[in-house]
């Protein structure tokens, strides 16, 4: 058996077929792990979701930003960038298995017998790496509960949290997490959070990537994504697989049970020109 982490698809399904070609993924042999953001922008958000939920248990899928912007959406939060883009998913005949599997997604996985963890975004730098599994179980439960998830997206908005709030406010604790696990990327060297376009790191020279201060224990391994920006990103026991696909770069996978952890990519055209993020 093979096990493969890939990295952002964002609705672009025919380079991801091509990807499985190519790494010669066969069901029932291999396993794949989404590191989240497998819709939106791209061209096919709904075939994706259609086709990685069909996998069953041979894949997992994090939840990503865009994953957490469809639960909004089709939880009755939407807003014009999810018309533009996801109102497929609501328009679809099984839309309510689709959102129940959204709601389903973790925000973390690890695989003991790898030393693999993964997360969509990031951690941050003051949780061991027992806190994060614990909120990251909860965020889930929360996110399950119909009355929970009312609650959660209540209050989740810009501008986020700085520093984690205090335990006296579970909710708010579920709303920062929910942030930093689908959206973090820079912090500040003593682990204050930073939420800034990171146009505006020119200005800000001391602003280091949230891993930067995480560091891992060999053989240990973190993979993520949602930073297409950066590209593909390797080095001291972490994996960046956001190579950009739906921007016109490329689409990735890492072989995390091979010694070697061999990457494998497919190009992909460009299907849109927004503002990276």
């Amino acid at each position: 058996m093979a096990v493969y982490a890939i990295g952002d698809v964002h609705g672009c399904l025919p380079e991801l077929l091509v990807l499985l070609a190519r790494i010669d993924f066969r069901p029932g042999r291999d396993r794949l792990l989404f590191v989240g953001d497998i819709l939106n922008r791209g061209p096919d958000s709904l075939g994706t979701v259609r086709f990685v939920r069909d996998l069953g248990d041979e894949a997992v899928t994090l939840m990503g930003n865009h994953e957490a912007r469809a639960v909004m959406g089709m939880s009755g939060r939407a807003d014009g960038s999810f018309q533009s883009h996801l109102g497929v998913l609501a328009d679809a005949p099984e839309a309510d298995q689709i959102l129940a599997w959204l709601r389903g997604l973790p925000l973390m996985h690890r695989d003991a017998s790898l030393g693999v963890t993964m997360v969509h975004a990031g951690l941050y730098p003051g949780w061991t790496m027992a806190d994060a599994f614990a909120i990251a179980a909860r965020l889930r439960a929360v996110v399950m509960d119909d009355a929970g998830l009312k609650m959660l997206l209540a209050g989740f908005r810009e501008p986020y949290a700085e520093r984690e709030p205090d335990d006296t406010d579970e909710m708010a604790r579920l709303r920062f997490a929910l942030a930093v696990m689908t959206r973090i990327r820079y912090c500040t060297p003593e682990g204050r959070l930073v939420w800034a376009n990171p146009a505006a790191l020119a200005e800000t020279p001391d602003w280091v990537p949230w891993y930067r201060i995480r560091p891992l224990p060999e053989p240990e391994v973190m993979v993520y994504g949602h930073w297409a920006a950066a590209g593909l990103t390797t080095g001291g026991g972490y994996y960046g697989l956001d190579s950009g696909c739906v921007y016109g770069g490329r689409l990735t996978a890492l072989r995390l049970d091979h010694p070697e952890r061999p990457l494998f990519q497919v190009p992909c055209p460009c299907y849109v020109k927004p503002e990276i993020g």
